[in-house]
């Protein structure tokens, strides 16, 4: 599945109906080879606030993105993140380290700094990270090599089960869509928080 095709999808709880939701954004890990999190815009009670989730509680069934994770678990980061929205999280005042779902280590400052961007909370400037990058951020961007722009970046295709990358979509100049491997592009954030994005010489789209 094509990651822009999960942005509007909706989620569902498999045992408590009162808990409903709306993908708005998908985390992948900077080598662009793993989903980290989905942004999802959980309701509940009729308040809406985003809250994360990792894919291996969730699963696509007729549609329609479902999940069985505890639903006091799901309320208890709804109600967090419901307040969090209004008192920006300084991400210095959190650990320094996070295990993601596939036994890799995140940081927790990266993940609250872009959550926080996706809510608009007012925040001081996080220190840069390296470990992962939200879809809409890489969508549209130009991917380079040792010739110049080769095309930007159109979408990511993942995995049946949404955890993997399994390839890049990336348009040329000449609007010819090209596939390549995630291992053959390089993402750097830099210090400025942009995104830079090179592609392997041996597999210039040019």
């Amino acid at each position: 599945m094509k990651t822009s095709q999960l942005i509007g999808r909706t989620m569902v709880h498999t045992t408590d109906p009162a808990i409903t939701g709306e993908v708005t954004d998908v985390l992948l890990d900077i080598g662009l080879e793993e989903v980290v999190f989905l942004l999802v815009d959980v309701v509940i009670a009729e308040e809406r606030a985003p809250v994360l989730f990792s894919p291996t509680v969730l699963v696509l069934d007729g549609g329609v993105l479902k999940t069985s994770a505890h639903p006091d678990d799901i309320a208890a980061r709804h109600d967090a993140s419901f307040h969090r929205m209004k008192v920006a999280v300084n991400p210095s005042d959190l650990p320094n380290t996070f295990i993601g779902p596939f036994g890799n280590t995140f940081s927790p400052s990266m993940i609250m700094a872009l959550f926080n961007a996706r809510t608009g909370a007012e925040l001081p400037k996080p220190q840069p990270q390296e470990n992962g990058v939200w879809f809409k951020e890489l969508q549209g961007r130009a991917v380079r090599a040792h010739v110049g722009d080769v095309g930007h970046i159109q979408d990511v295709i993942l995995g049946p089960d949404l955890k993997t990358c399994d390839t890049v979509e990336i348009v040329t100049p000449s609007n010819q869509s090209r596939m390549c491997a995630p291992q053959s592009l390089h993402v750097k954030r830099l210090e400025d928080h942009d995104l830079l994005l090179s592609i392997s010489q041996h597999d210039d789209l040019s």
